[in-house]
């Protein structure tokens, strides 16, 4: 029988911070985030080791194929205005999946990090599960993969809204764009949060998208720099 501790701590957790308010207000910080820290403390406090945790909180990890799908449902109710855009969301996650690979690479040179720090950030801008993949299939360290995949959601996720409006972007195919394809699943579920059904729509076809470009020019890029 599977130990389902992980797995209610971790929805136990989540919900609870979903649900909390300062002042009447959602607090500002994902509840992914906090719950996670607080995951990590209890592991931490009362020794209990990650593989205990994990039997049975991976299947979380495994729920978030059928979510992403679930998430972009309503695409079919906007279809023909994704048609209409069709050119500059292609460019989108063609050039989203790009700039975050040379970035990273570049970030990682000037900061004198080792090659195999670096190919282990590329692909940070991807899903946990599908970076982690990528990661080991280029030589990288996945347990790195994944918290820089998880952390770039969180950032994303926080800040990602804000610095859109900074910008003065408006439109709910860019903003949606933006977020999935930089913060991925995390990013996706913060657009959810706010109620915005095209953002989510965009969102979650960027995470798929960039997911499988990533896929396929991370590893000729770091067959070019090796």
């Amino acid at each position: 029988m599977i130990n389902p501790f992980g797995l209610i701590l971790s929805v136990a957790l989540f919900k609870g911070f979903q649900r909390l308010k300062i002042k009447g207000k959602p607090i500002p910080f994902p509840p992914v985030l906090l719950a996670g820290i607080v995951i990590i403390a209890i592991l931490k406090i009362f020794n209990i080791d990650f593989e205990t945790y994990n039997k049975s909180g991976k299947y979380l990890t495994l729920s978030l194929i059928p979510a992403v799908v679930a998430l972009g449902y309503p695409i079919f109710k906007h279809k023909d205005l994704l048609i209409k855009n069709k050119r500059v969301i292609y460019a989108g996650f063609l050039f989203a999946s790009i700039l975050a690979i040379i970035s990273t690479y570049f970030v990682g040179k000037f900061a004198h990090a080792p090659l195999s720090i670096i190919v282990s950030m590329l692909p940070k801008s991807v899903t946990a599960p599908i970076a982690v993949e990528i990661s080991k299939g280029m030589g990288g360290v996945p347990e790195l993969t994944a918290c820089v995949a998880v952390l770039t959601g969180v950032f994303g996720a926080v800040f990602g809204h804000k610095l859109l409006k900074l910008f003065k972007v408006k439109h709910d195919i860019s903003i949606g764009l933006a977020m999935g394809a930089a913060s991925h699943v995390i990013g996706t579920a913060r657009c959810a949060e706010k109620g915005r059904e095209l953002q989510v729509v965009m969102a979650s076809l960027a995470l798929v998208m960039v997911g499988i470009l990533t896929a396929i020019f991370a590893p000729i890029f770091v067959y070019i720099i090796k």
